[in-house]
């Protein structure tokens, strides 16, 4: 399993309850959304400093690039605007971890099941007769790119989102561009954002940025009991005879069964 994958199922799934004698053993935060950054990818430093800064995940942008210049330590992909079998045999040979591209210039050749987790970028504009049959695409996550108007986050975006939401089980990811708080934060993970991709926040107040937006989701508080979410338009279930499986979300915490501790 790619990295991003396994960061994902670990905002999911939740810290793991332990049975036992004694006081409960310490267990570490697990934030319930992901970060992810984007950045220029021949900027090694900025790429370093947001991982520094508290990025799960950056995303090199260089279309066309020979050698990505990736961080020491972390999970890194690629956004391609043009994805054949030759770069993404490519890019995999070169330790990237998960690859980011759109519905245009993709070959289907070049998202073979593997390793490398296949992140689709779905528009804001996308009409609703593809929105419906993207569960039946050869891709584990999906991006969905900022819808419009420019500005905070407003019930248009959230309108957008749901829409993206709605049809699909797979992990969502939200592009964004500018500042989130935790209110907003909060309302975005209750729709089903598993996690962020922050774009042009490079420069120097790329560390500030991201660590700013990294104490937010961390300091969110628990998902809410599955009491509290009913009510909510279901998933769309999966048509059969679809290209590959689609990925099963992990349940969420409550959704478990409690394990008591002594």
């Amino acid at each position: 399993m790619s990295k991003l994958l396994d960061r994902l199922d670990q905002i999911t799934r939740g810290p793991v309850r332990t049975l036992g004698f004694g006081p409960a053993a310490t267990r570490e935060a697990t934030p319930t959304m992901a970060l992810l950054v984007l950045v220029e990818g021949s900027k090694a430093e900025e790429a370093q400093s947001a991982v520094q800064s508290g990025a799960d995940a950056v995303v090199l942008a260089a279309p066309g690039m020979g050698n990505p210049s990736a961080p020491e330590g972390a999970a890194w992909g690629v956004e391609a605007t043009q994805l054949d079998k030759a770069k993404a045999d490519a890019l995999r040979g070169q330790g990237c971890d998960f690859l980011v591209f759109g519905i245009e210039n993709t070959l289907v050749e070049a998202l073979e099941e593997g390793d490398c987790t296949r992140v689709l970028r779905v528009p804001p504009t996308l009409e609703e007769s593809q929105l419906r049959v993207i569960e039946d695409l050869p891709v584990d996550v999906v991006l969905a790119g900022k819808p419009a108007p420019e500005g905070p986050l407003c019930l248009a975006h959230l309108l957008a989102i749901a829409n993206v939401r709605s049809a699909t089980s797979r992990y969502l990811l939200l592009e964004w561009n500018g500042p989130l708080s935790a209110q907003e934060l909060e309302h975005l993970r209750g729709m089903g954002v598993d996690g962020i991709l922050l774009r042009g926040a490079g420069g120097e107040a790329l560390p500030a940025t991201v660590a700013e937006l990294h104490e937010r989701i961390a300091g969110l508080p628990p998902r809410r009991p599955r009491s509290d979410k009913e009510g909510r338009s279901p998933i769309l279930p999966r048509l059969d005879g679809g290209m590959g499986p689609a990925r099963q979300r992990a349940p969420e915490p409550d959704e478990e069964e409690e394990e008591e501790e002594y």
